[in-house]
């Protein structure tokens, strides 16, 4: 990058993302200038909905108070005063994502729904339970009053036999209708 304060703070983050514990000793090891820290802390806490305070500004930053009111006042009026505006400006250009209590709200909704599928579910294997146990009592009540109507039309059907349109001289004439 072109500003040393940019790269500064970008070799910052790289620590912290790695694992390093935020602190102002690792901003002041990297040489992140007061005023880039103050800008930043002021930023984080418009976007977390905090009050923009010069005493949170500098406890965020983290910069010496004192030295930071002496040194940085008309900046810290300036930061406190327009950049919550210009944060929630570019929040609102960036759409705004679902928070944690509307998807805490969301995943609540979604487990009430499967339970209430489940058992829904549940009921209907119940059911279905009854049913087929019924199904199952009434076959084998109904199996020997089945069997018995089988029975009877086996008895009835006569067992057909081909029966020529011209007799032979060998048939039996008895056999002739």
């Amino acid at each position: 990058m072109s500003d040393p304060g940019l790269d500064a703070l970008v070799r910052a983050a790289a620590r912290v993302a790695a694992g390093e514990k935020f602190t102002g000793e690792l901003l002041g090891e990297e040489a992140v200038p007061v005023p880039l820290r103050l800008v930043l802390a002021a930023a984080v806490l418009a976007a977390s909905d905090r009050p923009v305070t010069k005493k949170a500004v500098t406890a965020i930053a983290p910069a010496a108070r004192s030295a930071t009111y002496r040194d940085h006042a008309q900046l810290l009026d300036q930061v406190t005063a327009h950049l919550p505006a210009l944060v929630q400006a570019q929040l609102e250009t960036a759409g705004t994502g679902a928070s944690v209590t509307d998807l805490a709200r969301q995943l609540q909704h979604a487990n009430d729904t499967i339970a209430e599928e489940r058992r829904k579910r549940e009921e209907a294997e119940l059911r279905l339970q009854h049913v087929a146990s019924y199904a199952r009592e009434l076959q084998w009540q109904l199996k020997p009053q089945f069997d018995a109507l089988v029975r009877e039309k086996a008895e009835k059907v006569r067992p057909l036999r081909l029966v020529d349109a011209q007799p032979d001289a060998t048939a039996d004439p008895q056999d002739v209708p």
